[in-house]
This record gives C-alpha cells, sequence and structure tokens, in this order.
C-alpha cells in the first residue's frame, strides 16, 4: 500500500510539473453568479403588491438611527461633495438585526423564513462614495452580546464576520465591481467573492446591491496564508495603500516613505500604508517586523540591484501577482490603484502579492475627468515606477497580456459576460431605477448629479450606461494591442548603473 501511493503521489506531482512548464493555468473555481445560479420560475401565489425577487435579500433593522457618516458640522454641500476632508469621515456604528433570504430554489420574500438570521454592528462605509445618495454600507456579524465577533457564511460565501455591501450609484451600469471582481478571481489567486441581493434597511427598498467579502484573512478560505501567532514576531501580514489608517498604531512607516521615494509620511492624499492583518492582536514586535520586512524589499527596488537575482526585487515578490494587478487595473482603467483601495499581503514564508479592489470608477467612469483609453498610468505609481525598470518585468508583462487577450481579455468573452448579468438580473435592474433613476437626471431636486465631467460624459439611460462599458473595453484594448510594447521606453539602461555600480564579481 506505500507504494502505491508513493507512485500516485509521482503522478500527481508530474502533472503539476507538466502543467507549469507549458504554461497552461488550472482552472480556478471562482464561482460567477449569473451563470451558476438557479434558474427560478416566477412566483403564482401572491399579488404584485408583495416584494418577490429571484436574487438573493437581505433586510436590515437597526436598533436606532443609522449614524451620519461625517462627525458633526461636515458634511458636505450636496452639489460639491468630493470636497470634504477624509479627516471629517465618522466610523461609528449602530447594532441591528441582519436577516439573509437565499432559497436555491425559489424567490425570496420578507415573509419567508430566513437562512441567517444574527446580530450585527453596522455603518456606512467608503471614501468619497459616503457622499452619494446610495450609501455603502459595511456590516461586522456579532453574538448576542454585540462584542464577540461571529463568522457568518452568505450564498455559500467563506464565513466571516466582515461583509461590504456595494451600493453601485456612480456606476450606472451596475455591474463593474461585479465584472471586474470575477475577472480578477478568474487571473489572481485571490479576489473577493461577490454575490448580486436587494436590500431593504429599517423597512426602505434600498436597491440592487454586491455583497463583498472584505479582504481578510479566514482559516476556511478568503485570503490563504499561515494565521498569525501573537506570540511570535515573524508573521503573515495583509497591507492596505490608501489614505491612512483611522488607528494611528497600525500606519506603517516603511524605507519607501521615510525617504521620500513613495509618499512622505506627513503628506495627506494617498500611498499611505496600513497593517490590516494582525488586527487587534498586533504587537509592537510584528509591527516592527512588518515594517522591516517590507522595507527589505522597497530597499531592493530602488537599489541599482533591482533586477538582480538574488538581491533584487524578485527575491521578494510574487512577480505573476504585481503583474496580473497591474495589467487589471491599467485595462478597466482603475486608476484608483495603487496608491489607493490597494492591498498586499505576505505568506510569513512567501513572497508579497497583490489583491484588486473597488472598481466602482473603472472603465472611464472616473467622477472629476475623462480617462482616455489612449493612456498608460500605473507605470509610473509606487513600486510599479521602479519594476518598469526592468526588461525582463517588461517581457512578462507583454507576454501575460498576450495569454490573457486569447480569454479573459477578450470582447467577445467580454461582451457575452455583461449581456448575460444584465440577462440575469432581469427585473432587478427596473426596481433599483424605480428607487434611483432620478441619478440619470443632470439636475434633480435642485441638485447636480452630472458628476463625471465633461457633462457628456454622463449618461442618461442604463442602456447607454451598458454601450459605454462596451464601448471603452473595445476601444482599451486595440490602444493595448498596439501600444503595451511601448512600455519597453521605461527599461533603456541606466548609464549610472552600468559605470557607477561594480558588482563583487566584477562586473555591472
Amino acid at each position: 500500500m506505500k507504494y502505491r501511493w508513493i507512485f500516485v503521489l509521482s503522478i500527481a506531482a508530474a502533472l503539476v510539473l507538466a502543467i507549469a512548464a507549458s504554461g497552461v493555468e488550472p482552472e480556478r473555481n471562482r464561482y460567477h453568479q449569473h451563470l451558476e445560479a438557479a434558474e427560478k420560475l416566477p412566483c403564482t401565489n401572491h399579488d404584485g403588491s408583495v416584494f418577490c425577487t429571484h436574487l438573493p435579500l437581505m433586510e436590515i433593522t437597526t436598533d436606532g438611527p443609522v449614524p451620519s457618516p461625517y462627525i458633526q458640522n461636515s458634511t458636505p454641500d450636496p452639489n460639491d461633495i468630493w470636497a470634504v476632508s477624509n479627516k471629517a469621515r465618522s466610523y461609528d456604528m449602530v447594532a441591528a438585526t441582519v436577516r439573509y433570504f437565499d432559497s436555491e430554489t425559489e424567490n425570496n420574500h420578507l415573509s419567508d423564513i430566513p437562512i441567517v438570521e444574527e446580530r450585527a454592528m453596522f455603518r456606512i462605509r467608503g471614501a468619497s462614495s459616503r457622499s452619494l445618495d446610495k450609501k455603502n454600507y459595511l456590516l461586522k456579524f456579532t453574538e448576542e452580546d454585540m462584542v464577540h465577533s461571529l463568522d457568518v457564511s452568505l450564498s455559500g460565501m467563506t464565513a466571516d464576520n466582515s461583509w461590504a455591501l456595494h451600493g453601485p450609484f456612480l456606476d450606472k451600469s451596475l455591474i463593474r465591481n461585479y465584472m471586474c471582481y470575477n475577472l480578477a478571481g478568474e487571473i489572481m489567486d485571490y479576489a473577493p467573492n461577490v454575490r448580486f441581493c436587494e436590500l431593504f434597511v429599517n423597512g426602505e427598498y434600498m436597491g440592487l446591491y454586491l455583497l463583498t467579502e472584505k479582504i481578510s484573512f479566514n482559516e476556511n478560505g478568503r485570503i490563504d496564508f499561515t494565521k498569525t501567532d501573537p506570540k511570535l514576531t515573524v508573521t503573515s501580514y495583509i497591507l492596505q495603500a490608501d489614505r491612512g489608517a483611522n488607528d494611528p498604531s497600525h500606519d506603517l512607516e516603511t524605507f519607501g516613505s521615510n525617504s521620500y521615494l513613495t509618499r512622505p509620511k506627513e503628506h495627506a492624499g494617498h500611498g499611505h500604508i496600513e497593517i490590516l492583518y494582525p488586527g487587534k492582536s498586533l504587537s509592537q514586535a510584528q509591527r516592527d517586523y512588518i515594517a522591516s520586512d517590507f522595507s527589505r524589499f522597497e530597499k531592493a527596488i530602488f537599489s541599482f540591484d533591482y533586477n538582480h537575482p538574488d538581491r533584487g526585487y524578485q527575491h521578494y515578490i510574487d512577480t505573476k501577482s504585481f503583474i496580473d494587478f497591474f495589467l487589471i487595473n491599467e485595462f478597466t482603467l482603475n486608476y484608483d490603484a495603487p496608491g489607493l483601495s490597494t492591498y498586499l499581503y505576505k505568506d510569513v514564508g512567501g513572497k508579497l502579492k497583490m489583491c484588486v479592489w473597488d472598481f466602482d470608477a473603472a472603465f472611464d467612469y472616473y467622477k472629476y475627468s475623462e480617462v482616455t483609453p489612449e493612456t498608460f498610468r500605473i507605470h509610473n505609481a509606487l513600486w510599479f515606477k521602479y519594476l518598469f525598470k526592468d526588461e525582463a518585468f517588461v517581457d512578462q508583462v507583454v507576454d501575460r497580456y498576450a495569454y490573457l487577450r486569447k480569454r479573459f481579455l477578450n470582447e467577445e468573452y467580454l461582451f457575452q459576460y455583461i449581456d448575460d448579468t444584465v440577462s440575469y438580473l432581469g427585473p432587478a435592474i427596473a426596481r433599483n431605477y424605480a428607487k434611483w433613476g432620478y441619478s440619470f437626471n443632470s439636475r434633480y431636486n435642485g441638485v447636480n448629479y452630472d458628476y463625471l465631467e465633461p457633462e457628456s460624459r454622463n449618461v442618461r439611460s442604463f442602456d447607454e450606461a451598458i454601450q459605454q462599458v462596451k464601448d471603452t473595453i473595445a476601444m482599451r484594448l486595440d490602444h493595448m494591442d498596439n501600444n503595451l510594447d511601448r512600455l519597453y521606453t521605461l527599461c533603456h539602461e541606466s548609464m549610472n548603473k552600468r559605470y557607477n555600480h561594480v558588482t563583487e564579481e566584477g562586473g555591472s
């Protein structure tokens, strides 16, 4: 029997090596709700006055008023909602009861027996999005004592206490985050899993939402690495590059920030690094370790040794993860990344990897000004500015794009994905816009809803919003097909490196 198992394991190992050598990646087990959810027949046992949906349904009832997303006296002007300081954000939460309905075979109604009924803490979440009429929310499930966290599974996703509810408002197509997270989930090791649902808060219908996993560690799923041990200094970790931590003890000063190569720690805006994991158990020793460990990568990438096989960046990062992050965000024109809403994680025995987040403004729907498809930007941001100095890195970017272009970055695949998603959402789209359809107007009740500049970029219907996404995808892929190799201009040989940096072997 022992030799039989040795033979089986040998065959399995040979298959893994064969796949790796061929360059063909194994299929990922990504769940696409619009493709895999069971088809449901219309209900015949009630009239149109009963709320009825084929989507999962969530009802949240709070114990008190939902806290304002801003601290006192800092509510934005409704015509200038982007001007509010980050320091004005409030993180106050309210206790709530959450009921979740998700029948596998029948439509969902508020009168049904929920598959989940638990207590949770609840608040409005997001940065600039918290100023929009349709709010994004954060749920943290708890035990009945409202203190101890409780892991809950929703629609087959990994049980966890922390969940985001994304309410597409700026994104009139309703599908940007859903499509982009699932696209990334097919390409990268991890991207947050998502499910469309419809939401009621305190008896009021709030429209179509995207239930989203928060980027975190869970022993049963989400980011897969070794759990931290508070007694040890060396630890796995998750970092976020954004506007800085709400808790100063989780702000991270690294070689890059202290040497003004990424973002000086005093500077407002983006690029500040926050430790997300370990969370409450984070010790000072672990904090120092994470700062030192991440700084080793930064020192390598900022040095003349950036592409050295032993001392360069490849020793510290999963290069493919960084390349996939670059390509996904460049393709989608998601230029909040990598200075905002950017996540990195590292297993205690592994290399740094990246994770995507927030595609609300992707495909040229950035709130301020037009982002034409004929551009590249991320190569100039943070660590990517230095990665693109290495010709071998650019080679891999070009090769990886060519590989992805055959399937996931393909117009036929993407357009079919969009059409199938819209078909799946069906009547939920009309219900959502019965609530929020006024946002298609230039002005409504004295408020300007043309968030995009110039005014002509603001779509006036759902069909127009879907077409805008498709048109941008087509133009974007055409530009990348014809111009991606221009990135080679970033990795010209450095005269300083050639003549002023001599290695111990005597070479340059």
